[in-house]
């Protein structure tokens, strides 16, 4: 007589369901491997800060990273489609990166590079570095204008475009609105209707046209107690910078007046760099001290000759705008009526939501 083995009904039931149920675990564990972009370096010295952050929607978040006591540094993203991205480095430099799905990059110290670094991995990263490095070498606009057109003519369509026009057309001294309006209609017209370009053309259009910086351009600067101020001293702050003059009575009971709304705000956070277009550097000086004028107060002694100004193609005074923890722009032109309401909104964006999560 021969015995077979049977396996129980309820048995055959609740083996079919763990096999089910481990290959739905497969299937969505393979759904979630997601391409992955993945930069790495040295920073420098141990335990230093960096920031990740997008240039568009498609990466609308800032990202911190902190290199490991030896000065190295790892970081990954997620992305369906090459994005570009900036990186900023603890001493202020701006890295432009292109995140491109599957790819390994790493970022290299060359002081021949105008920010002193290079970074290896991904063809649009290679391509976007090559054109860069050789406009950051010319000094000349028109030998600019013609090495970007013939870049344009022959990548009509390439959103590295953006970053090119951006970089060493829209956000230099005193922009060329006609050049820039050319170099848009050169392009492919998919790319005409990008959401920079559309802005663009619209700022264009504009009174202000060419106040179109998204990123604060580097300073240097020495206040009248001789401390040097570059941007690298805002860093995770908000920063307010007012232009003014001892000269304008308008603007220099502005700037009174302000000063006593910031001595009553959370001054760990919001800073205040106050740019002055005086050529007087000794009626200025004076006007600083009777007035206890607050915040950080410089002078170049250029008056509408300041570099800051001529970039922002300042007209009038006062003008003041305000910057995010990391280098970008928030709003032009604030209004004196708005300060408070306007200081108490971006406190709120940037740092309100850190503190609750801190409780």
């Amino acid at each position: 007589m021969r015995l077979s083995a049977s396996v129980p009904t309820n048995n055959r039931t609740t083996m079919k369901k763990i096999a089910l149920f481990t290959l739905l675990t497969l299937l969505l564990a393979a759904c979630d491997e997601s391409p992955k972009y993945t930069i790495n370096g040295d920073c420098g010295t141990g335990n230093d800060t960096l920031y990740l952050f997008g240039l568009d929607k498609r990466h609308d978040k800032v990202e911190k990273i902190i290199c490991d006591k030896q000065g190295s540094f790892s970081h990954t993203i997620a992305t369906t489609q090459s994005t570009p991205l900036i990186l900023a480095m603890p001493d202020g430099k701006m890295i432009t990166l292109y995140a491109e799905p599957g790819t390994q990059a790493k970022l290299i110290a060359d002081p021949l590079k105008e920010n002193g670094w290079m970074v290896k991995g991904g063809k649009e990263q290679a391509l976007y570095d090559s054109i860069a490095g050789i406009l950051e070498k010319l000094d000349s606009n028109s030998e600019r204008i013609i090495h970007i057109d013939r870049f344009i003519k022959e990548h009509p369509f390439s959103e590295l475009n953006i970053e090119i026009m951006r970089r060493f057309l829209v956000e230099v001294p005193n922009p060329n609105n006609s050049f820039i309006r050319k170099r848009i209609n050169n392009l492919g017209g998919t790319l005409q209707d990008h959401e920079y370009f559309a802005e663009l053309k619209e700022r264009l259009d504009s009174r202000n046209g060419n106040t179109i910086h998204k990123m604060l351009p580097s300073f240097n600067y020495t206040t009248p107690k001789g401390e040097n101020i570059t941007y690298k001293k805002y860093r995770e702050k908000m920063l307010i910078i007012n232009f003014w003059a001892a000269w304008d009575p308008v603007s220099r009971e502005k700037l009174k007046r302000q000063s006593k709304l910031y001595s009553m705000s959370d001054t760990s956070k919001i800073k205040l760099l106050n740019i002055s277009l005086d050529y007087d550097t000794a009626m200025w000086r004076k006007c600083v001290a009777e007035d206890s004028i607050a915040g950080d107060n410089v002078c170049d002694g250029k008056g509408w000759n300041n570099e800051f100004a001529s970039n922002f193609l300042i007209e009038s005074l006062p003008y003041t705008i305000s910057v995010s923890p990391f280098q970008r722009i928030d709003i032009f032109g604030i209004k004196e009526s708005q300060y408070t309401s306007t200081l108490d909104s971006l406190k709120r964006k940037y740092f309100d939501k850190k503190e609750k999560k801190k409780r």
